[in-house]
């Protein structure tokens, strides 16, 4: 029985959405994200606007079927309430041709932010944190309380 092998994390990017092509590759990337603002709710809360991590892996040794989820954490590396996304099922078989990586887009919906700050956007495998396994940390996001305009 060959042994299973994951991928590696080559490039995390979060952005507001990713254009596929007629393959349905993702073809380009829309408003890379550093910081958002958002209004606080009656509590103090902020949700955040819908948002999508560009996943690039190396797959060309994978061997395996792994699950995969993206968790959303504190600077201090707590995942915030509802800060995970949905497992997905991915099968590798290794990737033939290195120039092509596997790509995936995570569409991070619903989410909460208990307080202003820096959160981290990490992808996981099979419980563990790919971003903590290779030489790109996890995506950031600044989350900042907007301004309500003076006309309400």
């Amino acid at each position: 029985m060959a042994a299973r092998l994951p991928p590696a994390l080559n490039l995390a990017v979060l952005c507001s959405y990713v254009e596929f092509d007629g393959n349905q590759r993702p073809f380009s990337l829309n408003e890379p994200q550093y910081a958002i603002g958002v209004l606080p709710d009656e509590h103090g809360r902020l949700s955040a606007p819908e948002l999508t991590l560009y996943v690039q892996l190396d797959d060309e040794h994978a061997l395996g079927t792994f699950w995969f989820l993206i968790e959303a954490r504190t600077a201090s590396g707590f995942v915030i309430p509802g800060g995970r996304t949905a497992r997905t099922e991915i099968t590798f078989t290794g990737n033939p041709d290195p120039m092509v990586p596997f790509e995936h887009a995570f569409d991070l919906r619903d989410l909460v932010f208990p307080e202003p700050g820096w959160y981290h956007f990490h992808v996981v495998c099979n419980h563990t944190s790919l971003n903590e396994r290779s030489a790109f940390p996890a995506s950031r996001l600044r989350v900042v309380p907007a301004e309500r305009s003076a006309r309400g």
